[in-house]
């Protein structure tokens, strides 16, 4: 037996919060019926080959905004997505007006930045740095 497939779900406190990010910072569409995201808060949103699910929490912020990441390294969950442009997408997340770390080349040879989503879940976008952009 093996597993043919992940679609991490993430807990949000605002649904249409979460959906306006992901599409206007990251290009994600809704793919989901939108009678669920009425109805239930949940939705499916995908960018490429890459989905995430998000459904609307009961009780406030599920994940910690108090945290700088910036400097925190100590995340209990960071979401990395491999980009094949993670110098357009970067250019993306800055002209839409969101404030992401630098991108840089790290030690391990790929060129990534992060930011968080509005409930303060990390997410670090990275490609290899030897490849042609």
């Amino acid at each position: 037996m093996q597993l043919k497939h992940l679609v991490p779900m993430l807990s949000v406190s605002d649904i249409e919060a979460s959906l306006e990010f992901y599409r206007e910072a990251l290009g994600f569409e809704v793919v989901s019926n939108p009678a669920s995201v009425r109805k239930w808060r949940w939705a499916t949103i995908r960018s490429g080959y890459t989905e995430l699910m998000l459904s609307g929490a009961r009780h406030g912020s599920p994940a910690d905004k108090t945290r700088d990441y910036h400097t925190d390294t100590s995340w209990p969950v960071i979401f990395y997505f491999y980009a094949d442009d993670v110098v357009a997408l970067y250019a993306r997340v800055i002209a839409q007006g969101f404030a992401p770390t630098p991108l840089d080349v790290t030690f391990y040879g790929m060129r990534e930045f992060s930011l968080t989503d509005p409930d303060g879940h990390m997410l670090s976008f990275g490609q290899d740095a030897d490849r042609q952009v």
